[in-house]
């Protein structure tokens, strides 16, 4: 009976912080990175996504309440303060203690730069995706010329994973274990879909698109699918009249057969632009806005963009 009564004793002095993490303390901003950190930390503890519901990064303010969890922080997640703007004034004015980390710095990230104009002409491989770079640590990664939609990529989804799980282990040490076992978890995750995305996607090799703004670079680059025009820069940017007359000769001289919206957005514009065209209205969402948050969330986003693409491309077969 003395021994079963020590051990009890010893179970309930063991912390609890060697289990689960402060709840509140780990913020990430967007939907598709929240999905990666959550996938991390696991039954650790539950990271606190700051853009919930269909809001896009895009054009947004801090609401109070926001502004209050990252101060309360201990670690802030997020791409780059040139993707999430809104972010700078918040981060320069947060405590000491909270730990800032910008994933477009992570070790193995590739940018690609933002690509210029409306429509974009195929190099000689058959896309044009704009010029990559790697992270130098002497750099200023990323800046107003990079896309930072960089989650798009499975490769830099896997550097993002390895760079979390190091980042967590440095807050939570007594975690360390638990993280490295969840990133390998997580990574071999994203190999595989990445290898049924591959075959799913191979047929659509060379069949031209035209997306709302240029948020797949890097999916398109990886999977080999060809977008050909953006009617906007960001999508709450009214498009010119010329990008709309530009994007509807682009229309005719590639072929394209669909224009994808995304849901958070009005597609009044791509309707104008689709108007009298042999071109159907698909969906593409960069970001998961109308997926469940969660550890789940980044697969079902790039199942989500798959299907999309194939069930518009695919229809004019």
């Amino acid at each position: 009976m003395t021994r079963f009564l020590l051990r009890l004793v010893i179970l309930f002095l063991i912390p609890t912080s060697a289990f689960a993490s402060d709840s509140d303390a780990v913020v990430v901003t967007i939907k598709p990175l929240h999905s990666l950190v959550q996938g991390v930390m696991g039954e650790t503890g539950d990271a606190t996504l700051l853009i919930t519901g269909i809001a896009s990064p895009h054009g947004l303010s801090l609401k109070p309440s926001q502004v209050s969890r990252l101060q309360d922080a201990k670690v802030v997640f997020y791409i780059d303060d040139a993707f999430e703007s809104f972010l700078k004034t918040a981060l320069a004015s947060l405590p000491e203690k909270v730990r800032k980390v910008s994933l477009s710095h992570a070790e193995g990230v590739e940018l690609l730069e933002r690509r210029e104009g409306g429509t974009w002409e195929e190099d000689i491989h058959g896309h044009e995706h704009g010029h990559s770079h790697a992270h130098d640590d002497n750099d200023d990664h990323g800046t107003e010329a990079d896309n930072l939609h960089l989650w798009l990529d499975p490769k830099n989804a896997i550097h993002i994973t390895r760079s979390v799980a190091a980042e967590l282990g440095r807050l939570y040490p007594e975690n360390q274990e638990i993280y490295n076992k969840n990133a390998k978890k997580q990574i071999s995750r994203i190999n595989a879909l990445d290898a049924e995305l591959r075959v799913r996607l191979a047929s659509l090799a060379g069949r031209p698109y035209i997306v709302l703004h240029d948020a797949f670079p890097y999916f398109e680059r990886h999977y080999n699918v060809l977008a050909v025009g953006s009617l906007t820069l960001e999508p709450d940017a009214p498009a010119s009249a010329k990008r709309l007359k530009d994007i509807r000769a682009k229309i005719q001289e590639s072929g394209a057969t669909c224009i994808f919206k995304e849901p958070q957005f009005d597609d009044r514009l791509l309707q104008t632009a689709a108007e009298g065209m042999p071109v159907r209205l698909g969906i593409l969402d960069p970001i998961g806005a109308e997926l469940e948050p969660g550890a789940d969330l980044y697969f079902d986003l790039m199942e989500a963009l798959a299907t999309g693409l194939r069930d518009c491309l695919t229809a004019h077969s």
